[in-house]
């Protein structure tokens, strides 16, 4: 999977709605083959929260997307600090989970997604799945916070995996 990303240079890496289907099918096809690649088409519960209804994924999708371009066009990697990058990792990662626009594999495929961007700013590869509970857990409350507009636990976060990896 990230072998086909680094098969285009980063000025070229494009993150689209079909961008997105494309990589879940290659992920999930063979677990789902009815349905890996499509957005889901019921309603789901995710924990605490409630993701949009299935019906306005397309739509939040190709909103994330366009977001998404504008904030890349508007940022410089060599100019940007660690907090601006650390901002829009934790916006990126947030957004996409809140949406879950995949009935399953969406936090694989947000795993991809993270993983392009960091090769897209040129930043190292960083932990995005950590395993151990002291870690996984922090990450999951600074996640619940953004759910309730307070982006700042998870930025801590992105600032912490981005500065553990330089």
């Amino acid at each position: 999977m990230l072998d086909n990303i680094l098969q285009v240079s980063p000025a070229e890496l494009e993150v689209s709605p079909d961008w997105f289907c494309e990589r879940h099918k290659k992920l999930a096809g063979n677990f789902f083959p009815d349905w890996a690649g499509r957005y889901r088409d019921v309603n789901v519960e995710v924990g605490q929260h409630t993701p949009p209804p299935y019906y306005e994924v397309p739509t939040f999708m190709r909103l994330f997307c366009d977001d998404l371009r504008e904030r890349l066009r508007n940022l410089s990697p060599e100019e940007a600090d660690v907090q601006e990058l650390a901002a829009l990792l934790a916006w990126l990662d947030w957004r996409f989970q809140w949406i879950h626009p995949f009935k399953d594999f969406n936090g694989r495929i947000g795993r991809v997604l993270l993983a392009a961007l960091l090769y897209k700013l040129a930043l190292p590869h960083v932990e995005t799945a950590p395993l151990a509970v002291a870690v996984r857990q922090p990450y999951l409350t600074a996640l619940r916070a953004a759910d309730e507009g307070d982006l700042d636990p998870l930025i801590d976060v992105w600032l912490h995996r981005v500065a553990f990896a330089l």
